[in-house]
């Protein structure tokens, strides 16, 4: 009853993370479904508007004549219609904000900022939670980022991918996958830091940045770009994105509740899987440019059929892995 009682603030705080979570994710998926297509009508006609009336700028004329060259290439940098335009430049920024973002976490977290206070203020009230009837349901969320599970999953879609006759898509998988997975180890080798004091599940690994919240990024993330690729309906292709977020949104959540990491730790993984992420979707989107990847396939039944037990599959390996592996190393 004492426990309960103490344990009562920081399970309201939780529920009302979840709810403004999933509140907040319903509504803009929402707005998409609504108004999606009419913004990007708008925002192309936008465009049009801005190249036409810039491009009869005197300055513009100016520059055009005195340096061809140097304008002709920026030119096809902002050019629509094909990869090595304005789609690889937009990428190409994403990358380097998102490096700027953890550069900037990373700084915070050597120099002992306001975030480290933060990270240990979280870790303490979450400390209150590991004998509340709310684990369970978070080890099986965790569980969907542990290692078997995305080595699973990982063979499940190459299996896919050999069905659908698109092997090309296995290149931005394992891009994603290994080389986000390659990068959070070498962090964690290069700042050393120490896991929470009242960690709940066994690990052996330092905690910056979070492996779970990484590869949740960079896989789930890549598997629902490939979902959205495949379709061709604007409404499935939202509600894919919206799943895709609270998915790796909770699974993050659940090693802050665990107490297996930091919040900045879950951050900083979110930064590392978005960036291979990018990556490996700028790869897809250069396949897709050279004709290697077909993304308008003709789905039969059977095809179907295996992905929804690939999707079965996981949920069982995962219940399975969570009930016979983590739980036995609850403190």
């Amino acid at each position: 009853m004492i426990a309960l009682i103490e344990q009562r603030p920081q399970l309201i705080s939780l529920g009302m993370v979840l709810i403004l979570t999933i509140a907040l994710l319903w509504l803009i998926q929402h707005l998409m479904i609504r108004y999606g297509k009419r913004i990007l009508a708008l925002l192309s006609c936008v465009d049009l508007w801005l190249r036409e009336h810039l491009a009869r700028l005197p300055i513009m004329v100016r520059l055009q004549q005195k340096y061809p060259a140097t304008f002709g290439f920026i030119t096809k940098r902002f050019a629509r219609g094909h990869f090595s335009g304005l789609i690889l430049t937009v990428l190409t920024l994403l990358n380097i904000y998102i490096l700027a973002l953890f550069a900037g976490l990373v700084e915070d977290i050597v120099e002992a900022d306001s975030i480290v206070t933060t990270d240990l203020f979280v870790s303490q009230h979450m400390s209150v939670l590991q004998d509340s009837s709310i684990v369970p349901a978070f080890v099986f969320i965790t569980s969907l980022g542990s290692t078997p599970i995305t080595c699973l999953i990982i063979l499940l879609t190459a299996i896919l991918c050999a069905v659908v006759r698109q092997p090309y898509i296995l290149v931005g998988l394992l891009i994603s996958t290994i080389g986000s997975t390659a990068f959070t180890f070498l962090s964690k080798m290069v700042f050393q830091r120490s896991r929470p004091i009242d960690i709940l599940l066994m690990e052996h690994t330092y905690s910056f940045p979070s492996g779970h919240a990484t590869i949740s990024i960079a896989l789930y993330g890549f598997l629902a770009y490939m979902a959205i690729r495949f379709s061709q309906r604007f409404i499935h292709q939202v509600r894919i994105l919206s799943l895709a977020l609270l998915l790796c949104l909770l699974i993050g959540l659940s090693r802050i509740v665990l107490n297996e990491h930091y919040l900045s730790d879950v951050m900083g993984g979110f930064l590392v899987g978005t960036l291979w992420l990018t990556i490996a979707i700028s790869m897809m989107e250069w396949l897709t440019a050279r004709g290697k990847i077909n993304w308008r396939v003709s789905w039969s039944k059977g095809q179907i059929s295996l992905v929804w037990l690939g999707v079965i599959i996981v949920f069982v390996a995962t219940f399975i892995y969570a009930y016979l592996y983590q739980f036995p190393l609850l403190g």
